[in-house]
């Protein structure tokens, strides 16, 4: 049986509805996952099958403790001052240590079992995979400081939409 998801509703405002998701919104969540996870970053409402089932994903439990170890792993890297694989880009390490305080409690927080927003796991991960982003380049435009803030806060489960 498909899936069941819960979706905002365009056409009744703030009403949320519930459809089945079919095949073709499975693969497609699937095969689409890292530009969902900018839709959802940015705060999107899960408007669409495909949206919702990347929400529902990025909230399981493997997803989030990966992304919590890799949290882990990345602080563990810049304090010690070693990378445990040479294959990894280079974190930059100044900014890491500069924002431990909020990467530690974002790891807590996707390694503890309860509810957390779509949007700040989807943010959590983009930080991770991007290789032009504050954490492995001081090219970017903000630090990494900030942009682990406005994750840890969007991690919180507030009704956003």
């Amino acid at each position: 049986m498909a899936p069941l998801v819960l979706l905002k509703s365009l056409e009744r405002g703030d009403a949320v509805v519930a459809k089945r998701a079919g095949w073709r919104e499975r693969v497609t969540a699937r095969l689409r996952a890292n530009r969902l996870d900018n839709e959802l970053a940015r705060g999107a409402a899960p408007t669409r099958v495909a949206l919702a089932l990347r929400a529902q994903d990025l909230g399981e439990r493997r997803i989030r403790e990966r992304l919590g170890r890799s949290v882990l792993r990345i602080l563990d890297d810049a304090r010690t001052g070693r990378p445990r694989s040479t294959v990894r880009l280079s974190i930059q390490r100044s900014e890491v240590l500069a924002a431990a305080r909020e990467l530690d409690r974002i790891a807590e927080t996707l390694l503890t079992p309860g509810p957390v927003a779509a949007s700040g796991v989807a943010q959590v991960r983009l930080l991770l995979i991007n290789g032009a982003g504050p954490l492995y380049t001081r090219d970017g435009p903000a630090g990494l400081r900030p942009a682990a803030a406005r994750a840890l806060d969007a991690l919180d489960p507030v009704f956003r939409w």
